[in-house]
């Protein structure tokens, strides 16, 4: 099938975020550091703004921030990836860069879709046995520009899935490499429809044996997608998306979560001890993170900045791309927490800073020299002598996000629901809100990205990160500050961001 040029309506495109050229965009895949650049595949439906049978689309950039897009890097098409070539990730071996995928197998889907994903005509005689399996595959390339995959596909099949495992959900195999030796976590699904990740290992890459398997049982979700293993200030880390997670008061208030356990990683048995736990970002808009040790030697993640089961403005409207990716996020642990910061390398697109210190809000504060949507701010405030502090973005008549931060609960609120084009949830209505404790008999310190039609809040240095989308249809840049009490601000600074 020939990829048709589309109209692309660019009012909501990011300037420093990765979109996809047209299309749809999600999970990050194959991020990995190879001829001197970093790659960053993703899947990708390049025929519709909506989820589709998946390709890996592919790009490149020397400092995770600018990304420049390569022609699509693999494409469904095998008996074992013929619906789809679902999420991996990507590690050198030898001079080789290698790029290992899950094969979709969907016999319902070969009965809507012809060989090149057009929809075939419906018939009501058209009798179908729905048969879904997930088999693991590789992909390989000598120069980062062209892959071609393994004669031998798959390299785990559906009998090396160990017994209780759905074979309809194995995925997403993430490969590392410890003295010498490949290992690999794939997320799964139990019979009991309990989320778990599988342990394997290889001596070459090609053939892989089952090493052992973790759960923590039905209060952790469904299948658990997109798994990472690193090691980082001297715990191993293991990051996942479990679906469908039961929120736990104001925790997990997405319908598919993303997590963090911190932990040590047996490699002879393949055990993971748990130590602690925690949801990795507490706004809307995360999903599936995936991470690398940059050439400097920093983790660093890069996510998913949408979810599932959102009614999402830009197919509406008929943009002609929906999706992006979050900023690179620097991964350190600090007692026993995960911390992200904004990857540093931001900060060579920052322009035009502004700067303000030691003043009071009481009512409302406005300054226009804050107004902007591609931008930074940073802000330290203390609310000794204030009730509630709020900050408006894309303010005006109908329209506002707003951040409050409420002294009386100890809470900090992230509110979209003031907005013309409503993101809206599919399932849980009117789910506009999203929450988290916080000590607000301290100071606190925030640094916001905001690019367009997205916000990115890192709390106290990266203790507590909210991210979200969010599309005015009045594409206000005003920001209003306001305060009941006073609110003593002891710094603002903000930055064009080009």
């Amino acid at each position: 099938m020939t990829i048709q040029t589309k109209v692309i309506n660019k009012t909501y495109r990011h300037n420093y975020h990765l979109m996809p050229e047209c299309g749809w965009m999600n999970d990050p895949n194959g991020f990995s550091y190879f001829n001197n650049e970093y790659h960053l595949f993703y899947q990708h439906y390049p025929y519709d703004t909506v989820w589709g049978p998946m390709h890996w689309a592919h790009a490149v950039s020397s400092d995770l921030i600018k990304w420049n897009h390569k022609e699509i890097a693999l494409k469904p098409g095998e008996d074992y990836d013929r619906n789809g070539v679902f999420s991996g990730s990507g590690i050198q071996v030898g001079n080789e860069h290698w790029l290992y995928y899950t094969g979709h197998i969907d016999s319902l889907l070969d009965d809507v879709y012809d060989k090149d994903f057009k929809k075939k005509p419906y018939s009501q005689n058209q009798e179908t046995i729905p048969f879904i399996r997930q088999v693991q595959c590789l992909a390989k390339s000598v120069d980062g520009e062209t892959y071609e995959k393994y004669e031998n596909n798959p390299v785990i099949t559906s009998d090396q899935v160990p017994t209780g495992i759905r074979v309809e959900d194995f995925r997403d195999p993430k490969v590392w490499t410890y003295q010498n030796q490949l290992y690999m976590v794939i997320g799964a699904k139990s019979r009991e429809h309990i989320g778990h990740v599988l342990f394997y290992t290889s001596k070459d890459g090609l053939s892989w044996e089952y090493l052992n398997q973790l759960s923590l049982g039905k209060d952790y979700g469904t299948v658990w997608e997109c798994p990472d293993v690193f090691e980082l200030d001297g715990k191993h880390v293991l990051l996942f998306s479990p679906q469908e997670k039961p929120r736990v008061g104001n925790r997990f208030e997405n319908v598919h979560s993303t997590m963090a356990l911190i932990g040590e990683f047996d490699y002879s048995t393949g055990e993971f001890k748990v130590e602690s736990e925690q949801e990795l970002d507490e706004g809307f808009d995360f999903y599936a993170p995936q991470s690398l040790l940059t050439a400097e030697g920093k983790r660093v993640i890069i996510a998913w900045m949408n979810m599932w089961e959102r009614s999402y403005p830009l197919h509406e409207l008929g943009h002609g791309w929906n999706g992006s990716m979050t900023l690179p996020r620097e991964l350190s642990i600090k007692n026993g927490r995960l911390i992200q910061k904004p990857y540093h390398r931001i900060e060579a697109y920052q322009r035009n800073g502004v700067e303000q210190k030691d003043f009071t809000i009481n009512g409302i504060y406005q300054n226009t020299s804050l107004n902007g949507n591609s931008q930074r701010l940073d802000i330290q405030f203390e609310m000794t002598e204030s009730n509630q502090f709020t900050i408006e973005f894309f303010k005006d008549t109908n329209e506002k996000l707003s951040l409050l931060f409420d002294k009386s609960k100890n809470e900090i609120v992230l509110d979209r629901s003031a907005s013309e084009y409503v993101i809206e949830n599919t399932g849980t209505k009117k789910d506009f809100i999203r929450s988290q404790w916080i000590d607000l008999s301290n100071p606190v310190h925030l640094s916001i990205f905001l690019d367009v039609s997205s916000i990115e809040i890192f709390v106290n240095n990266g203790e507590q990160v909210f991210t979200s989308l969010y599309f005015s249809k009045e594409l206000s840049e005003r920001i209003l500050f306001h305060s009941q009490g006073t609110t003593q601000v002891n710094t603002v600074m903000k930055w064009e961001i080009v």
